[in-house]
């Protein structure tokens, strides 16, 4: 009887055992799927829209104006915002080129910086889902970076990087830019607006800007 009641104490011992193991897995189970992870979160996203274009061109590319002001950024973003950890545009049809803008937009900064340029395929059907993913790479833990995308998607892309209260981006606005920031705790950033001309002429310092509170 002694040597049954050992055998059952072990067995009541090891399905205890059994149980806490899953409660462990559940709290981690539950610990992974809440927010997003914060050790992989950047320490600031730039969101714009690529340059100007000529509306009355038929060509995919920018107006001479939006390529010089590519140029233009190509300084006064490190100079005001740090070196770009890594540089992404929303995606362009490599054979007949539309939506090349945003590629174009990004290439003196990438000549720059000498940051490679990514391409987000994942922008042609789901520009939430590229912001979510975004957010979920190791590679950009405390970094810079730094998005060039179309104008209609924007809204989409970041939502899928915290803010879900982004404007739609007028047909004509080819100067704002979007600074998300975030805290080690909190995968909500904080939103500051800037204009590219006002950066440029320093009638807007960009050294006087801070985050304000969450959108």
């Amino acid at each position: 009887m002694h040597h049954t009641g050992g055998v059952i104490c072990s067995a009541l011992g090891l399905r205890a055992h059994a149980a806490l193991l899953s409660v462990c897995g559940l709290v981690l189970v539950l610990c992974a799927g809440g927010d997003r992870p914060v050790w992989s979160l950047p320490a600031q996203v730039l969101l714009m829209r690529h340059g100007h274009k000529d509306p009355s061109a038929t060509s995919y590319n920018l107006s001479p104006a939006g390529f010089q002001r590519a140029i233009a950024l190509a300084s006064v973003i490190p100079a005001c915002f740090g070196a770009p950890t890594q540089i992404t545009t929303y995606a362009l049809d490599d054979e007949t080129s539309k939506n090349a803008r945003s590629y174009q937009t990004a290439v003196p900064l990438g000549v720059a910086s000498g940051v490679n340029i990514r391409i987000d395929r994942t922008s042609l059907q789901d520009s939430r889902r590229s912001g979510e993913q975004m957010l979920r790479d190791p590679s950009l833990q405390g970094g810079l970076l730094v998005l060039f995308w179309e104008h209609r998607q924007l809204p989409l892309l970041a939502a899928g990087l915290g803010w879900s209260g982004m404007p739609p981006i007028t047909e004509n606005d080819f100067d704002t830019i979007y600074r998300l920031t975030y805290q080690e705790d909190s995968s909500t950033p904080f939103v500051s607006r800037y204009s590219q001309a006002a950066l440029l002429d320093g009638s807007q310092p960009c050294s006087a800007l801070v985050p304000h509170a969450h959108p």
